[in-house]
């Protein structure tokens, strides 16, 4: 049984096919022959475990598309490789900072593709099993005063991360996460990390 989903996005459809008979090997394949395709499957609620993103498409590059799915609900810490053409460095540290875990150039070798899919898989699951909490009877009451980016911050703050921790994994600056913090501490008039994460989990 094939566990894990990967969302490929590429407008090459010859590499798009090559990607999704290596990686159905192993994996649940969805793909995307845009960036405005991929951003309906997973509004949709249809979210891999991992994404392939090509750089270079038109309409919407893979920044942007990155920029976008970010946005998404339930998408915020997926594993975004990028795929492209391009082998220049420039290319690569902008592809990282922008919030992308690695950076594969085309075209691949199989074997380095499969082995690049699972180390981050990997990382992944485990940054998943790390985050799993248990939740106060009171947590959903404090969900409902909160919009969804608020929520995952005040899970954050509630695990013990502090603000420049939460800026750099969910790829918000940081003095946008710090404003948040500051509205969710005014919306449940309460003024203490510790307070928060008492209200939000089980003792």
């Amino acid at each position: 049984m094939k566990e894990n989903s990967i969302l490929v996005i590429d407008d090459d459809l010859i590499l798009l096919k090559t990607a999704e008979e290596i990686l159905s090997e192993q994996y649940n394949v969805s793909v995307a022959k845009s960036g405005i395709q991929a951003l309906n499957l997973l509004n949709k609620k249809v979210i891999p475990d991992l994404i392939l993103l090509d750089i270079d498409m038109p309409q919407m590059d893979g920044y942007e598309t990155l920029e976008e799915i970010k946005k998404i609900d339930g998408c915020e810490l997926i594993p975004i490789i990028f795929l492209t053409g391009f082998s220049e460095m420039d290319y690569e540290v902008k592809g990282l900072k922008a919030g992308a875990v690695d950076y594969i150039v085309k075209p691949f070798a199989k074997e380095i593709l499969m082995a690049r899919v699972e180390r981050h898989l990997e990382r992944y699951q485990q940054r998943q099993s790390r985050k799993t909490v248990e939740l106060s009877k009171y947590a959903q009451d404090i969900k409902k005063q909160l919009t969804p980016t608020e929520w995952k911050i005040a899970l954050a703050v509630a695990e013990g991360k502090e603000n420049k921790e939460i800026a750099e994994s969910m790829h918000y600056s940081y003095g946008y996460v710090k404003n948040l913090v500051a509205r969710i501490f005014s919306k449940l008039e309460i003024e203490k990390r510790l307070e928060l994460k008492k209200m939000m989990l089980k003792e």
